[in-house]
């Protein structure tokens, strides 16, 4: 491979996933660590990356995959997740859901249920709320009528990112006085200091919905794991259930062993 060809695909990476450690890629492109590092320099010269500890992210602090972006990438591991994550779900349970493309998976399995009544929602996901106002508008324009009984939905409010997720201090107000039995998390990257994104706006909502919670379950597939946002928003005493897919490294799953109550493998 060609050096300009390495580095559209680094400069790619970096871009689709927001963050890539010099590790992954050398073995993704199945060259050194130190070509790597002579590439991410160069692209960062370019003013089209920044380099961070132990590998990059894309330009711009603020800067994430936009969700039409990632909606694709695992879908077959989200899926699974989702279904796993639906069964937590119990009739008149107040639920959260944080933005991501696992999310709206999930709310999608969650909104097929017959069997919850009387559930409540809480999200700054605009494609999840939407999942749930189609639901309790009775379907989409022509379709056939969905199963599951409309739900109450709150949707916070607030500044809309790239990943389709409200944020700022008009969500966090809106978060900071209600209890929820239950909280799907979403996450850019997950490695042994805890969920991140690369959105710090995005990072404090994502606190002010797991304040909210009685229970948090962290809903990602494994290509998640080792990538790192900008801005971390919770260490692993914060999550009380991880669901995750069958592709998480052996070191992995024995750290999310010994640091949650309960991690799930879907499949």
């Amino acid at each position: 491979m060609l050096a300009e060809q390495r580095r559209k695909r680094i400069l790619h990476e970096v871009q689709v996933r927001g963050s890539a450690h010099v590790h992954d890629l050398a073995e993704l492109l199945a060259v050194s660590a130190m070509t790597v590092r002579r590439d991410l320099k160069e692209l960062e010269e370019q003013g089209l990356l920044t380099r961070v500890h132990g590998g990059a992210e894309a330009a711009g602090s603020g800067l994430e995959p936009a969700f039409a972006e990632k909606s694709g990438l695992n879908a077959r591991a989200k899926d699974l997740i989702a279904d796993a994550a639906a069964r937590l779900v119990e009739p008149g349970m107040s639920v959260g859901f944080s933005a991501g493309t696992t999310c709206l998976r999930l709310a999608q399995h969650v909104t097929k249920r017959t069997d919850l009544q009387d559930l409540s929602v809480v999200t700054n996901s605009l494609p999840a709320a939407d999942e749930f106002f189609r639901t309790a508008r009775g379907g989409l324009p022509g379709g056939p009528a969905p199963v599951a009984p409309p739900s109450r939905v709150l949707l916070t409010g607030g500044q809309r990112t790239p990943s389709d997720a409200l944020v700022g201090p008009l969500a966090d107000a809106a978060l900071a006085e209600l209890h929820v039995d239950l909280v799907f998390m979403g996450t850019h990257g997950a490695d042994p200091r805890g969920l991140s994104t690369p959105n710090p706006d995005e990072a404090r909502t994502n606190r002010a919905l797991i304040r909210s919670a009685r229970d948090v379950v962290a809903v990602f597939d494994s290509s998640k794991w080792g990538l790192t946002g900008l801005s971390g928003f919770a260490h692993w005493d914060a999550v009380d259930t991880v669901i995750t897919d069958s592709g998480l490294s052996d070191p992995a799953l024995q750290f999310l062993k010994d640091n949650v109550n309960k991690v799930v493998i879907a499949s």
